[in-house]
């Protein structure tokens, strides 16, 4: 989580410095505070971005809990590794399923995301 919340935290900051400056700035010239330039001059140039970078990210952290649980942190891949271990090959494919599952929602919900923003 640590990691995570570092990592993005230096995304959306990189991705929020180098959003152009000028419709916050025509905000705040015509009277708006400093929220509503932000809320409406800053983020709409570059949700979409912090959208992919949050959705890579979960899908990253999917993976890699697959891999940690396997090597005995838990999770998924300690029930995939414990299902293999013994033979349980119905249970393996079950587990093997429910992370592909997972992987393809935010691969999907990453692409709707994209298209819909870029798109619309």
């Amino acid at each position: 989580a640590l990691h995570t919340a570092g990592v993005l935290g230096r995304l959306f900051a990189e991705a929020l410095e180098n959003t152009p400056r000028e419709p916050a700035e025509a905000i705040r010239l015509s009277g708006g505070g400093r929220i509503n330039a932000f809320c409406y001059g800053t983020l709409p140039g570059v949700w979409p971005q912090l959208v992919a970078y949050t959705l890579y990210r979960w899908e990253n952290n999917i993976r890699m809990a697959s891999v940690l649980g396997f090597v005995g942190a838990g999770g998924l891949g300690q029930m995939l590794y414990v299902s293999l271990s013994l033979f349980q090959e119905a249970q393996a494919a079950t587990v093997i399923l429910a992370m592909l599952v997972l992987v393809l929602a935010v691969d999907g919900l990453s692409g709707w995301a994209r298209q819909r923003w870029v798109s619309g």
